[in-house]
């Protein structure tokens, strides 16, 4: 299965990368890594950053439609509609204290139409928040959007410096979040103390799911403490730890400890089933354009995607 040319985009405030549907594939002739451009999408007209061409085997819906460049007037709209935003921030939190809502603002976002205002925030739980939008709304003569956000969304839009000194990577390259858990720490070997994971958001670091790949052999590998007939089909050894990383298998036999290449134990063929063992059954190559195609048409598919969709 060929893999797919797909148009990425971030969208501001929330610092979220999504998906571009372009009418033709000359529009890169036009647009640079790094330029704004104007989009639709379920927030309205956007200025938004283009981030350039990723090649997938399986792309996600596109979430936004390009329009146009940016001209002088849209440039300067984005700019006063951030100041407002600041100061509609300040407003909106003071007004959601004295309605008595439990809530953490983290941002308002105005899009270029100015038909909508985005409250973003963190809670608890859930926040009623019906008089407060009916009141704001007659306020500011504007449609009062509240969307309420996890923990770690807040630190993706916050774009906070981890541990490791650098920006956190869910505002800097991530696309979306993994699932994290702690089978993750004792698959890694790392010591039993998930405090030394946790992130800036409370959860654990999504760094752990980035090294999952690296440990698909010892998924499929018998797990440690069970026995292990050797290829020669002459030893019966136990297994003691699998290390992927370094490519080692600490074994018993008899009474001495002993460490092999996996490599040297592994059947032939068994590099490939590794590689593949995260998207076994995966049925997205109906999806790929015939005829490779390097853009996504406009007409002519069965879903109709001139419509955005939402995603955060």
């Amino acid at each position: 299965m060929g893999k797919r040319k797909i148009f990425k985009i971030r969208f501001p405030v929330v610092n979220k990368i999504g998906e571009l549907l372009v009418p033709h594939p000359k529009f890169l002739k036009y647009v640079r890594k790094g330029d704004k451009i104007v989009v639709e999408s379920e927030r309205g007209l956007e200025l938004v950053e283009y981030l350039g061409v990723s090649y997938e085997h399986c792309p996600e819906d596109p979430v936004a439609t390009f329009l146009r460049k940016p001209t002088y007037l849209d440039r300067e709209k984005f700019k006063r509609n951030q100041r407002r935003a600041k100061v509609l921030l300040k407003e909106l939190s003071q007004a959601a204290q004295q309605y008595g809502m439990n809530l953490r603002p983290l941002a308002v976002y105005i899009p270029l139409d100015n038909q909508r205002i985005f409250f973003y925030y963190t809670a608890p739980q859930r926040v009623d928040f019906r008089q407060f939008i009916r009141d704001m709304s007659k306020r500011y003569r504007k449609r009062i959007e509240m969307r309420q956000v996890g923990v770690r969304d807040a630190v993706q839009m916050n774009g906070w410096v981890g541990v490791c000194g650098q920006k956190v990577c869910c505002a800097s390259f991530m696309e979306r979040f993994h699932s994290v858990g702690l089978n993750l720490i004792q698959e890694q070997n790392l010591p039993n103390s998930p405090s030394k994971f946790t992130g800036l958001c409370g959860r654990l670091k999504c760094c752990l799911a980035f090294e999952e790949g690296n440990y698909s052999e010892k998924k499929l590998l018998p797990p440690e403490g069970s026995e292990l007939c050797l290829i020669d089909g002459q030893r019966e050894v136990k297994i003691l730890e699998i290390d992927p990383l370094r490519r080692l298998l600490v074994y018993q036999e008899e009474d001495s400890i002993k460490e092999v290449e996996l490599d040297t134990i592994l059947p032939r063929g068994f590099d490939e089933i590794a590689r593949s063992y995260d998207c076994v059954g995966c049925s997205c190559s109906s999806r790929s354009p015939k005829g490779g195609e390097d853009f996504i048409p406009l007409s002519g598919m069965k879903e109709d995607f001139h419509f955005p969709k939402r995603f955060f």
